[in-house]
């Protein structure tokens, strides 16, 4: 199997998720991915600022096959410009059917990560191009 081929799990576990136990018990997974799994990055991105959030994607997007992807930072946040999305890319070159859901895991995923590092995340567009910014929650007036 190759590394791209793990969208192909990706996608059905999160219908297996939805469809067997519902769409809280799939949100709860992507949280505690965000909250647990990824821990070490939050931590990372709290202590390093917007420049660490944008340079961890920009390491992680390098690893990905096809994916194009920008990501800029000031003091206050960082910002991906995903123009290619690798996973919805595969998934759709081999003909899968996409969960309609499936750009969600980022908000949960994301922003559980961002909330723990102390920034709050939002996500525009979706299934193949979005934009996604993290942004220090002192900016955003604590919320």
């Amino acid at each position: 199997m190759s590394a791209p081929d793990f969208y192909f799990a990706v996608n059905s576990m999160f219908r297996y998720l939805h469809d067997t136990y519902g769409r809280d018990v799939l949100v709860d997974y992507w949280r505690k991915l965000g909250h647990e799994y990824y821990r070490q990055r939050s931590e990372n991105w709290r202590a390093n600022g917007p420049a660490s959030i944008a340079n961890d994607w920009k390491e992680y997007f390098q690893k990905e096959p096809c994916a194009q992807v920008e990501t800029s930072h000031d003091d206050q946040s960082a910002t991906l410009e995903i123009r290619v999305c690798p996973s919805i890319k595969h998934l759709r070159d081999n003909g899968r059917e996409i969960v309609p859901y499936f750009c969600e895991h980022c908000d949960h995923v994301c922003g559980a990560m961002a909330e723990d590092a102390g920034y709050a995340f939002e996500r525009t567009g979706g299934m193949g191009t979005c934009r996604q910014v993290f942004t220090k929650l002192s900016v955003r007036g604590g919320k």
